[in-house]
């Protein structure tokens, strides 16, 4: 059986992400009631303004068009797609031609010119998605404008549910979302790759080749490949810049220098999903960092997920960028008990103007629980030791986590009001059963799943309380929302020409207004 369609010399476009009309989305969740959980946890993540919901951006862009007399519309979604990067690089260096639309809620005009071309396929990432609505518009609208073209689907929210759901809640999921074949690895560069090339050849056999695939040939039935997990050496995975113009990814850029995870947190799945923490050479990272200098790069974010770690390797990568003279500011994750002196001098040094903290709680047995291989104490010092050489620092927190308690709470509330890290989160915990703390679900009485759960000292709504009360009674730190403005706002505003007096200053008004509409 063959695959219909002509097609020109476009191979494929790809799509970065898309943020839902927050009216819609806010009015759906009110309608689950305004005291369901969903709609509390929605409040704790936007804010008011002249009796509107909304998100943080949405706040920021009217007050700046208020204040200026121009139209402001600032969204950290126009930073470049890392994934697009990623996924471009593979493409072209396997000679393959790709396009890409970066965010496409504001690019749709530019994605209906490239539609118009009759591209083999759109590939389409998950990469900030916990549900299917976004993804769902997404295909809808490649559908309308080109009803012939392949639509794949692929990124983390895509493994999610190909790991965590049976061959019949997948097809139902999929069959919802409408793309005709999910790619299903952490990785993915190589099947889409290796798909393209099969499209090419316009036959339903040659896709079934292709491994890590779960595709439709007529939008009802299901099929799936086998299993080939990738393992693509990092330095082949290193974004070639050149293929894009130096405005798209200046004057603010993000770049990895290592691939997965060397702890192995309670609460998270990604080392199990990344493999082994695999590195990126120095000189690799300092050739890029090259190229951001010339193009005009001011503020580089390392997305790592243990930038310092290995802690020998931070240190020569600061000393780098020192005898460089690269002057960046440079954001990233940090794992604050793991440091020392030396290193927070050099990451002053070097130009580091702030780090997302994953500290989880300020209670060392919840620590435990959650196998963060970390003290509150060594916290306490690590955010000290930024907050004196002026490094912002966003300290993200779980809250109701297996063995949480009314106690467990409080402490951690103590630990922001004694260490007063620039901005944090209070995020209520969401459970997923592929996560290594549910296979001590009995031991702690755990059951449900996502935001609806409970165990023996807790459940979902204890919890949600619990987020309520931190953000009305903490007044030394400011809330940092997680919807579509998180830590990654910063570096990109700072490229934006906010500074820091600007950014507190605003959001210690937004904050003021969730909690005052609780």
């Amino acid at each position: 059986m063959s695959l219909t369609g002509k097609r020109g010399d476009l191979d494929c476009v790809l799509i970065g992400p898309h943020e839902l009309d927050f009216d819609q989305y806010e009015a759906g969740l009110r309608a689950m009631g305004e005291d369901s959980i969903a709609y509390r946890v929605l409040k704790t993540n936007s804010t008011v303004l002249d009796g509107r919901r909304m998100t943080y951006f949405d706040m920021l862009n009217r007050l700046m068009t208020d204040a200026t007399g121009r139209k402001s519309d600032l969204h950290v979604c126009k930073l470049p797609s890392l994934a697009i990067g990623h996924l471009k690089t593979a493409l072209h260096r396997a000679g393959l031609i790709a396009e890409e639309v970066n965010f496409f809620t504001w690019e749709q005009d530019r994605l209906v010119e490239l539609l118009a071309q009759n591209p083999l396929a759109v590939a389409i990432t998950s990469t900030f998605y916990v549900d299917n609505d976004a993804l769902t518009e997404i295909v809808a609208f490649v559908r309308k404008h080109n009803p012939s073209t392949r639509i794949i689907v692929g990124g983390p929210h895509i493994l999610n549910v190909y790991n965590n759901y049976d061959a019949k809640a997948q097809d139902f999921i999929f069959r919802t979302i409408g793309a005709d074949i999910y790619i299903c690895d952490s990785q993915g560069e190589g099947t889409l790759t290796h798909l393209l090339r099969a499209l090419r050849n316009r036959r339903w056999a040659d896709v079934a080749l292709v491994p890590n695939l779960v595709f439709s040939r007529d939008a009802s039935t299901f099929e799936r490949t086998g299993r080939s997990i990738e393992d693509n050496p990092i330095a082949d995975s290193i974004v070639d810049w050149s293929l894009f113009a130096p405005d798209f990814y200046a004057p603010t850029v993000q770049m990895r220098t290592a691939r997965s995870c060397a702890y192995s947190c309670a609460f998270c799945q990604y080392p199990q999903l990344g493999g082994p923490l695999s590195l990126n050479s120095i000189e690799h990272v300092e050739h890029q960092l090259r190229t951001f200098k010339e193009a005009g790069v001011e503020n580089v974010v390392f997305i790592d997920d243990t930038f310092n770690v290995p802690f020998p390797r931070f240190k020569k990568l600061c000393r780098m960028m020192i005898e460089n003279e690269f002057d960046f500011n440079w954001f990233s994750f940090f794992r604050c008990a793991n440091s020392d002196d030396e290193a927070f001098d050099l990451m002053a040094e070097s130009g580091c103007k702030g780090v997302f903290l994953g500290i989880e709680s300020g209670d060392d047995r919840i620590l435990k629980n959650m196998n963060k291989s970390a003290s509150s104490e060594k916290y306490r010092r690590g955010i000290g030791k930024l907050n004196e050489r002026g490094i912002l620092s966003f300290a993200s927190l779980i809250v109701g986590f297996p063995g949480e308690t009314q106690e467990s709470i409080k402490n951690t509330m103590d630990f922001i009001a004694e260490t007063s890290p620039t901005f944090y989160r209070a995020e209520m915990y969401y459970h997923y059963s592929a996560v290594p703390i549910h296979q001590q679900a009995d031991q702690y009485g755990l059951k449900g799943t996502g935001y609806h759960w409970r165990h023996d000292t807790m459940d979902a709504e204890q919890a949600c309380a619990a987020v309520e009360t931190m953000y009305r009674n903490i007044d030394n730190s400011l809330i940092m929302p997680g919807y579509m403005f998180d830590f990654w706002s910063i570096p990109y505003l700072f490229g934006q020409g906010l500074q820091t007096e600007h950014l507190t200053s605003f959001m210690r008004t937004a904050g003021r207004e969730m909690v005052r509409h609780f």
